[in-house]
């Protein structure tokens, strides 16, 4: 019998229809990855690392799936393409459909040429942290030693976060 993993995502889209965008990967997630467990509110965000337009809207989902983390990152791309990500055409941050970032594989850590976990951008990043502190608090960063919230308590981004509305959106 294979090995069941506890894998949390971050998604995130800051094109329109956003939230619909979420709830289409999430079904995708449910039926080519695994059952989404637990899942965050949503949260808007500014843009990080580079100016839009629109806001993000971002999630955390927490899954239980059979794939390896090869496996996982690519069905997370696949997924991607689906709802229709482009190819980035630089090294830039841009606006996107869907983004899917595996944030955690259980409590590995894993470093291959193109796949990273932890994701090495976690403990930077408010918008992840607070949708990560809310479902997982006291889950313990593998690398860093620091549960979620130790992690959102210490981060130094000052990009604005806050719990998403739906019907308002924030132009930036």
């Amino acid at each position: 019998m294979a090995k069941h993993h506890r894998i949390f995502l971050l998604l995130g889209s800051n094109i329109e229809p956003r939230v619909e965008y979420l709830t289409g990967v999430k079904n995708l997630i449910n039926k080519e990855l695994g059952r989404i467990e637990m899942q965050s509110s949503v949260y808007e965000s500014e843009p990080w690392g580079f100016d839009a337009e629109l806001a993000f809207v971002n999630q955390v989902v927490q899954i239980s799936t059979e794939h390896e983390p090869v496996s996982l990152l690519e069905k997370c791309q696949q997924i991607e393409k689906q709802l229709g990500r482009k190819e980035k055409s630089g090294t830039e941050y841009e606006s996107r459909v869907i983004d899917i970032d595996i944030l955690y594989f259980d409590e590995s850590i894993i470093t291959l040429k193109n796949l990273q976990i932890p994701h090495p951008q976690i403990q930077f990043r408010r918008f992840t942290l607070m949708p990560l502190a809310e479902v997982a608090p006291d889950f313990m960063h593998p690398g860093l030693k620091r549960t979620s919230q130790e992690l959102l308590n210490e981060c130094t981004d000052q990009g604005k976060v806050w719990k998403f509305k739906s019907g308002r959106l924030h132009e930036i």
